[in-house]
């Protein structure tokens, strides 16, 4: 129509269709209705300073309130919709009866209004039980309740009344008699406010669920047209009484029994059922109100159309049937009843599938799946799945479960002592379920991770090629969370009926019990000695017996043992660490130095990053890493490609025959590995004058990773990279090769070593570095310049810093302030400085994934941009997402939250948008940018860029890109050259600041104290034995999270007493008996081991 529309909404209804649709948007301040859509006055003080000049209100709330239409008069805005008069005398459902019977309109027996319990006993006598009892400025079937007696109509007569307060600012009832028998039909009417009314045809609106309309339709089916008429002359016969104005329904009751009508109340708004109306009719009755409005009546109004075909509304409602329809919110996927509920959820129980989230390593996606995939493989088999149906992985403590369908399971993995219906049952058997039958999972005794199969495997949405829970990025599995009480997992079709029932008992894994230690097979490299570590420190780390830190979980299992001796006393440009490194990507079971604390990168690990990885677990070996908890013990030994690659075959033929496997290495194999010379490098290319020098680095049995050039940063490098990529992709693809992830001055291959052996991949790759052009000048590549807004030094920045200075280390060269600490280490003059160079930089996107999902390793294209900074050390533990930070002298924006060691400058846009709702996110990627973009930064305040972030994940807003853009080597290497006084002079004084900063800086030798488990050493006075008292005490390494009750304090036998962290979850400790609390001997904080005491209980007698 032309018209300019204004929106308004509350917070919770910030991105829906009526906003997004309209041309404008005014919040309201405030949560519930009662505090947004009730307030006539915020309304309209929107719609005054928005120079509105009518309002249409709608469906409800205010839609039938005279006194808001009132109040829109006196401040000179229209109303759209009835005069107040007509709203006092039709939308009030007491005051319309009367108006209907001086209409000669037919009524239901019914009382007036009714001011307190006793008057409305009084009149339902009179009416008659069944009565309903409503309110009477109700609407939409919400304030009305049957009653079938007086105890009823007592009970319910005080919620009716709440309930028409709390959705009508009105808290009028009455009560009118209830016909068991009866049709709700309906007549759409419409008048010129001058005494013209027209009824547009019936509605039925029979099919309700809890006085809610389900089935619109028009015209009703199987009623006469005798009666069709005189429900449209009634209708038309009150309208015409009060000179009625624009859209109205007048609604009846219709009884089969006697074919009477009764009137029933008048909604003076227009009606969410009214397209079917409109449909039938061909008109738009929107369209109508407003022209009326307008003081342009509709021609249509005077000489209606004819009404032609049959239209129907339904409303969908979304009810979970196995709990008694109880209603059921959020998205929409699928509905089968062949269910699995979850009745506990345990500590941490996700859904997994093998292998995972592959082929988006390069773009910082984890590829999550099973920690232990050898026990989470293994139960699909046995119950006849495929090997990538989906299951359900339990950690530590497992889950109670209800089927709702009979079917067949496995259990395998970590001891949890199932019990099905209270009977006791084998893990790594199959085993049938009945429908009904309930399945509990204990406490793990042996090993930390079970794994459930169920036959068909769990239905849940793919989502980037795998059904895997990413809990971190909130994608995956069900919902993209850990499951909850009350969930329903759908269980898939079953694609076979081969069950094995026999399985060798060589199947099943040793998990080492207290004292003993696991053995795990490594392979030497990536990162080894003289190029990064001391060589004694390599046997050094093989003969440690490594403990497990109790904040180990599915990203990462962080290790204690002695300090690394570097090679190197720091990184060079890449950090002032020697753990620091230009970024590279990271292979699935490396140990990653961060810094001195070894990290093993598991599943839901980062995909690329700055620092080295001594040894790669063999694949084969990598599930022993999965069943690993805290304060475990880890001894590694370092094994050939040949011997890792035997593993795998032979796990692969046991899991495909169920006969007698090999699942450790046997100690014959390790004794022989230690006299075996290992080199993590497998190749090497000298420099020549058209190439830089290639070293082929082992990383594993699954991945090579390729290094160009010294380690420092050339943009050259990378570009070879990109010309050795599209060699392998494009022109000469490799069979075997899966995956090519780019680092900065790196390629990582993930292979299938069963495809090609180790040695056969580097003859290719030797050979398809031969085919690679020469000439630099003509390299050119698509580079897209993208326009973030960033806020410096933002409250969610500023809120990490501080939380590691609370949690992982009070002191650091880069505390309190990161922004401080960039200013100083680059020798610049002020804050401000900083600040200019980063909105100045145009960042070249060198790697994708650097801190998970999307998230830009990129580095300034003018070396005088280059903010050169190290990385923390240990690392922090939380990041929010869309954090910008600098490390060494790249720019990471984090796509989620998430660890990380950037030093942290402020927050922009999210770079991850994961059901790629934004425009802005192309080719149905989830991720934002793309390699060899350039990133430019504009600055916003933080309450700007807070609407901005929100709107952005909506797809309310687009960011600026300039598409057509393309970065040119040769181009580039000249401007180095004309610039190279300048960039000299410029990276000169930063080395002179880098280089006082080291000499001030002096590495902590001891490990810091967050970091280093007490084994009870603080309280070990306190582990003694007490007559007449029950220690309580610690079964996990872990923190202690919460302390649930006092000294002196009475608790009941199995209440929860303390709340200890370990892996990230909270894991309940629960009192062995009833009694009195004599001591608490810990503290919110103290770090504990298994076995110590956390308090002493005293018996008392029930």
């Amino acid at each position: 129509m032309g018209i300019r529309s204004v929106a308004v909404y509350s917070e919770a209804d910030r991105y829906s269709a009526h906003v997004a649709a309209a041309d404008s948007a005014v919040a309201l301040e405030g949560n519930t209705p009662g505090e947004t859509y009730l307030r006539g006055d915020l309304i309209i003080a929107a719609a005054t300073s928005q120079n509105v000049e009518a309002i249409i209100p709608g469906y409800g709330f205010l839609s039938e309130n005279s006194d808001f239409a009132v109040q829109c008069e006196a401040a000179g805005i229209c109303f759209i919709g009835p005069t107040p008069e007509q709203m006092h005398q039709l939308g009030l459902k007491h005051i319309a009866y009367e108006v209907a019977a001086s209409a000669d309109v037919p009524l239901l027996p019914h009382s007036g209004l009714l001011t307190d319990i006793e008057k409305a006993k009084l009149e339902a006598k009179i009416v008659g039980y069944p009565v309903i009892l409503k309110s009477t400025a109700g609407a939409g079937g919400m304030g009305i309740m049957l009653c079938t007696d007086e105890n009823q109509l007592f009970s319910r007569f005080s919620e009716v009344k709440r309930a028409a307060t709390k959705f009508y600012s009105d808290d009028g009832v009455y009560l009118e008699r209830y016909i068991d028998d009866a049709r709700h039909i309906e007549v759409q009417i419409f008048g010129d406010g001058h005494g013209h009314v027209i009824a547009l045809n019936e509605r039925d609106c029979s099919l309700q669920r809890r006085h809610q309309k389900i089935v619109e339709e028009t015209p009703p089916p199987n009623l006469s047209d005798e009666v069709r008429v005189c429900l449209r002359d009634a209708a038309v016969r009150l309208g015409t009484s009060v000179k009625y104005r624009s859209a109205g329904t007048v609604e009846f009751v219709y009884d089969r029994t006697c074919n009477e009508f009764y009137f029933l109340e008048v909604n003076c708004r227009l009606q969410v059922e009214h397209p079917v109306t409109e449909l039938v009719y061909g008109i738009d009755l929107v369209e109508w109100m407003v022209s009326l409005a307008a003081g342009q009546p509709p021609r249509a109004l005077y000489s209606p159309p004819i009404p032609k075909g049959v239209a129907i509304e339904v409303r969908l409602c979304s009810e979970e049937p196995l709990r008694n329809f109880e209603p059921s919110s959020g998205t929409l996927s699928q509905y089968q009843p062949n269910v699995v509920e979850v009745l506990a959820p345990g500590t941490y129980t996700t859904i997994q599938d093998y292998p995972g989230r592959v082929n988006h390593w390069d773009v910082g996606v984890s590829p999550s799946g099973p920690m232990d995939d050898y026990a989470f493989r293994l139960a699909n088999r046995l119950v006849g799945n495929a090997e990538n149906a989906a299951g359900l992985e339990c950690t530590l403590v497992g889950p109670s479960l209800r089927f709702h369908a009979s079917t067949i399971i496995a259990i395998t993995g970590a001891t949890m002592s199932p019990m099905l219906d209270g009977i006791s049952v084998d893990l790594w058997k199959p085993i049938p379920v009945k429908a009904g039958q309930i399945l509990k999972l204990e406490k793990s005794t042996s090993g930390c991770r079970t794994y459930i199969a169920v036959q068909g495997g769990f239905d849940v949405p793919i989502y980037l090629g795998s059904r895997s829970t990413f809990v971190l990025g909130k994608f995956g599995g069900y919902a993209g969370r850990i499951l909850k009480s009350g969930d329903m997992l759908f269980i898939d079709k079953c694609i076979s009926d081969s069950i094995q029932s026999n399985v060798s008992d060589a199947l099943i894994p040793h998990y080492p019990a207290e004292g003993e230690e696991w053995q795990v097979g490594v392979l030497y490299g990536p990162h080894g000695a003289p190029d990064f570590f001391m060589s004694d420190y390599i046997n050094q780390f093989f003969d440690t017996i490594w403990q497990v830190h109790h904040n180990s979980n599915r990203l990462g299992v962080r290790l204690l043992g002695p300090k690394p001796t570097w090679s190197r006393s720091d990184g060079g440009e890449a950090g002032l660490h020697p753990s620091n490194i230009h970024d590279c990507e990271y292979a699935v079971g490396s140990i990653n130095f961060t810094g001195d604390t070894p990290i093993i990168l598991t599943q839901d690990g980062p995909s690329l990053g700055g620092f080295v990885c001594l040894v790669t677990i063999a694949k084969a070996e990598l599930w022993k890493i999965g069943q690993v908890k805290p304060n475990d013990r880890i001894r590694f030994f370092p094994i050939t490609f040949d011997q890792a690659l035997a593993l795998e075959h032979d796990q692969d033929k046991s899991l495909a025959t169920l006969t007698s496997s090999t699942t450790s290495i046997p100690l014959s194999l390790l004794s022989s590995s230690t006299s075996t010379t290992f080199e993590c490098i497998l190749a090497q290319l000298l420099s020549t004058a058209t190439r830089p020098t290639v070293v082929y680095r082992q990383a594993g049995d699954h991945y090579i990773l390729i290094e160009y050039g010294a380690m420092q940063l050339d943009l050259r490098y990378r570009f070879r990279v990109h010309l050795l990529m599209e060699e392998l992709r494009d022109h000469h693809p490799v069979n075997g090769i899966l995956e090519l992830a780019p680092g900065v001055r790196s390629l990582q291959i993930r292979y299938d070593s069963r495809v090609i052996h180790q040695q056969q991949l580097i003859v290719a790759l030797l050979a398809a570095e031969d085919r690679l052009p020469t000439e630099e000048s003509d390299i050119c590549v698509k580079s897209r310049i993208v326009y973030l807004p960033l806020a410096i030094e933002d409250s969610a920045t500023l809120d990490a810093v501080k939380r590691y200075r609370e949690t992982v280390k009070e002191s650091a060269p880069w505390l309190p302030n990161n922004v401080d600490f960039i200013q100083r280490i680059n020798g610049l003059p002020s804050r401000d400085d900083v600040r200019r160079i980063v909105f100045d930089a145009s960042y070249l996107v060198l790697g994708l994934g650097d801190v998970y999902l999307g998230a830009p390793c990129a580095v300034p294209i003018d070396p005088r941009h280059r903010l050169l900074t190290s990385k923390y050390n240990p690392a922090r533990t939380f990041t929010a997402e869309g954090t910008v930070g600098i490390g060494g002298v790249y720019m990471c924006i984090y796509g989620m939250d998430s660890p990380g060691g950037y030093q942290l400058i402020g927050r922009t846009l999210p770079i991850w948008n994961t059901f790629v709702n934004n425009t802005a996110f192309e080719d149905g990627h989830p991720w934002l940018l793309r390699f060899f973009d350039q990133v430019r930064f504009y600055p916003v305040e933080e309450k700007e860029l807070s609407i901005q972030r929100d709107a952005f994940r909506q797809g309310r807003l687009s960011v600026r890109i300039v598409q057509d853009n393309v970065f040119n080597l040769g181009e580039y290497n000249a401007f180095l050259k004309r610039e190279s006084e300048s960039i000299a002079n410029f990276t000169a004084k930063q080395a002179a600041a880098f280089a006082e900063e080291v000499s001030h800086w002096q590495l902590d030798d001891s490990r810091d104290r967050k970091y280093t488990v007490t084994n009870g050493h603080d309280i070990a006075e306190t582990q003694q034995v007490i007559d007449g008292q029950v220690n309580v005490i610690a079964d996990i390494c872990g923190s202690v999270w919460k302390i649930l009750v006092e000294e002196e304090g009475m608790v009941e036998m199995n209440a929860p007493v303390i709340t200890l962290e370990a892996m990230k979850m909270e894991l309940t400790v629960r009192s062995p008996i009833a009694g009195r609390v004599c001591s608490v001997l810990c503290h919110t904080g103290q770090l504990v081991a298994a076995g110590d005491v956390l308090l002493r209980i005293e018996p008392v007698e029930q």
